[in-house]
């Protein structure tokens, strides 16, 4: 029974390609990542490059959520939230940095490719990097750092926005994404509700500045760099979300692809956790791990820890997945939700594996275990949904209408 199995998921709410998808993903990260990485640890070229082409063009999930008309696969209605979170799941128990991409791209595809209100324009800029059947389509995305202040500006004149930011730091990917989706400020236009706007700009686009990728502690798939736009260029169509309830969808999809991804990592650690606990005896007292009162408690919560989680995550795919229900994504109470369960699962899963990690002992530690691994890969994953303490100010103003900053 694999782990998926056991733990409680709304499966009700699943269609039988998402369980056959995750059952196919789940023999990919086996036999690409998992059944190598003992000999090839973290390395980009041999491990996990090869991995993220078999991924994304082989098997195709950057087709996934992109219209037939243009190439993709047409699974492109909110629904999709339930597909999104049974791929990332068994992709984040391979690899969770490319979990982390995928989030990224899907989060990217929400608003240019949904059912009936597809971007036409924009789909058909950016169908050469989706439909690509040799190349990852890996998008970057440029958030805000703090608060609701963008990285970068945008003005719009004849037709065009022009792009202005120096040294900002994305989401992730900067080093190597083929597609920028740059949070703006807007300028320019005739809509006062336009302030705020997420511009996608290939990433060959002339006057665009890459840094040197910096050194992280964490997910290894995900290489970033700070980005320089200096008066980039895109067609007016390429603000592909355009007012704040807009971008806020678009974070939603986001945090639930964080959230997933999480839970996929957490899979691993009760993996490893349940095989170090039936083989293993404690010295002296000739029990097996497992059947020890005090360790059984501590392994006990960890399974808490993911079933939970797992359920918060189901819970916000079925908010973004009914719209017709629970409104549109972008509204405050969804984008709350949304951020509210992406940071408590977070939060979870660096405390579930750190006590797994410290009920191992050296082994837990040790990098052949990669229990290590993952615990480094949830805490980095962190760091892509901001300031927590910020986030709270955004929960305070929508259930107590604090104006607390």
């Amino acid at each position: 029974m694999s782990s998926s199995d056991v733990f409680p998921c709304m499966y009700e709410w699943m269609s039988d390609m998402d369980v056959s998808l995750a059952g196919n993903l789940r023999r990919w990260a086996e036999s690409e990542l998992m059944d190598k990485r003992l000999e090839l640890k973290e390395d980009y070229e041999a491990l996990l490059a090869p991995a993220m082409r078999k991924l994304f063009c082989d098997i195709g999930l950057q087709r996934l959520y992109w219209p037939e008309a243009h190439g993709g696969d047409g699974h492109n209605t909110p629904s999709a939230a339930y597909t999104m979170v049974a791929a990332l799941e068994q992709v984040s128990r391979g690899d969770t940095g490319i979990a982390l991409l995928l989030s990224s791209l899907w989060a990217l595809q929400t608003c240019v490719a949904t059912e009936g209100k597809v971007n036409d324009e924009a789909c058909e800029a950016l169908a050469p990097v989706v439909t690509s059947g040799d190349t990852p389509a890996i998008v970057s995305l440029v958030l805000p750092l703090f608060r609701d202040v963008p990285q970068a500006r945008a003005k719009l004149a004849r037709g065009a926005w022009t792009l202005e930011a120096e040294r900002a730091r994305p989401a992730s990917s900067g080093a190597d994404a083929s597609v920028f989706a740059v949070l703006c400020a807007l300028e320019g236009t005739d809509d006062p509700g336009d302030e705020v706007g997420i511009i996608a700009v290939p990433g060959d686009a002339k006057g665009i500045k890459r840094e040197a990728a910096f050194l992280k502690t964490g997910l290894a798939a995900d290489r970033n760099a700070d980005v320089g736009f200096a008066k980039v260029k895109a067609p007016e169509a390429m603000c592909v979300a355009r007012g704040t309830d807009a971008c806020r969808a678009a974070l939603a999809w986001f945090y639930l692809g964080i959230s997933a991804s999480n839970v996929g990592a957490l899979f691993a650690c009760y993996e490893i956790l349940k095989e170090w606990g039936d083989n293993r005896v404690i010295k002296g007292k000739g029990n097996i791990f497992k059947d020890n009162p005090l360790t059984a408690a501590v392994m006990a919560e960890v399974a808490k820890e993911i079933s939970v989680n797992r359920l918060l995550t189901c819970d916000l795919a079925r908010v973004l997945a009914e719209p017709a229900i629970y409104g549109p994504a972008g509204t405050e109470a969804n984008f709350v939700t949304a951020s509210m369960v992406a940071h408590q699962v977070a939060q979870s899963a660096e405390k579930a594996i750190g006590n797994a990690m410290e009920m191992m002992a050296s082994a837990g530690y040790a990098t052949e275990w990669n229990l290590e691994r993952y615990w480094r890969d949830t805490k980095t994953l962190q760091l892509c949904l901001g300031p927590y303490e910020l986030a709270k100010m955004d929960v305070a103003r929508y259930f107590y209408q604090s104006q607390a900053r």
